[in-house]
């Protein structure tokens, strides 16, 4: 019986549903721990529940005959230290489902991971990213802008005000992002047309996934941290696309995936331009697998892969590649 133990950020009663930033935070983490754990079970694994914390490295040893870490952990205390949090596990050595340190860190710097998109090929809008709030505006940057924390994810800083047609509106923005957030702004042109998200699975020959279409309803759909919290739009799985838009979507998936260097899973965000070309804007290392809610179970679904089966085929792929990187060692 293999032993997994599984990660997590542990949120405190007495700080849920409390935070304005990102209201759904505290109750998707219980629902996707509960699930994980349900499914490893049901699998036959034995399971022993690991919430992060400083001493990560000391409870990790101090489980016996661990085989390996399910990483479920967006942070201690907030995303920006999911990488923290890879970083503890790398310092051991029990294999752990998901990327390693350097992608979570390419993925988390959006600018970065947007350039790498670039250097193999992938259309993605144009950026800057403002540091201060002084910086002087790159010339080249079309109005309408996007202004976001340029290290978050799951919407976190994007509202109804986040896209901005003027300067004056898009240095009050950028401001806002700065202080609230205490991050650098990443600013970006608005890409107008059809939102898709796109599932990764696998490593050496990555499975893509069905693709998700996010239906807004109008063809400037926003999503921000409010709609997202409360279920405001629709989804379609596959997507209602030409076999032609699919496969490219697909192959440019594929190669985003491996320039970052993901493992066993990943999920990217893709917005039609004017020209219907499909520009990526952003890639999740760690993607939410809340069941029978969050995009990226939902499409394995679509592929054939139940919530359980998708569990044990992340465990076996962490397991597998550990055992090559053994070999390649020896």
């Amino acid at each position: 019986m293999l032993h997994v133990g599984l990660l997590y950020r542990k949120v405190e009663a007495s700080n849920r549903d409390i935070d304005p930033l990102d209201p759904h935070g505290a109750i998707q983490v219980d629902l996707t721990v509960k699930g994980i754990e349900k499914a490893l079970l049901s699998k036959g694994y034995k399971v022993s529940l690991i919430p992060a914390s400083l001493d990560l490295l000391q409870r990790i040893a101090e489980i016996k005959d661990l085989d390996v870490i399910f990483n479920a952990c967006t942070g201690i205390t907030n995303k920006r230290q999911q990488a923290n949090v890879v970083a503890m596990l790398e310092l051991q050595d029990v294999p752990f489902v998901g990327s390693s340190l350097s992608t979570h860190i390419l993925g988390l710097h959006k600018q970065i991971s947007k350039r790498l998109f670039r250097s193999v090929n992938i259309p993605t809008p144009n950026f800057q990213v403002f540091y201060t709030g002084d910086e002087e505006i790159n010339n080249s940057l079309k109005y309408p802008l996007i202004v976001k924390p340029e290290h978050e994810g799951s919407s976190l800083g994007i509202s109804n005000d986040s896209v901005v047609f003027n300067e004056d509106d898009l240095r009050k923005k950028v401001a806002e992002v700065i202080n609230v957030f205490k991050q650098p702004a990443l600013v970006e042109e608005f890409v107008r047309g059809r939102e898709f998200t796109v599932g990764v699975l696998g490593n050496d020959d990555p499975e893509v996934l069905p693709i998700l279409e996010i239906l807004y309803g109008n063809k400037e759909g926003l999503m921000t941290v409010d709609i997202k919290a409360k279920d405001s739009v629709g989804q379609q799985c596959p997507a209602n696309i030409s076999e032609e838009l699919v496969d490219q979507i697909k192959d440019y998936a594929k190669k985003a995936y491996k320039a970052l260097n993901c493992h066993e899973y990943a999920r990217i965000d893709v917005r039609l331009d004017e020209n219907n070309v499909p520009n990526f804007i952003e890639i999740n290392t760690l993607p939410g697998l809340q069941p029978d809610y969050s995009d990226f179970p939902k499409m394995a679904k679509v592929a054939g892969y139940s919530y359980e089966d998708l569990i044990d085929k992340m465990v076996r792929l962490a397991i597998e590649r550990a055992n090559k990187e053994l070999s390649y060692n020896i």
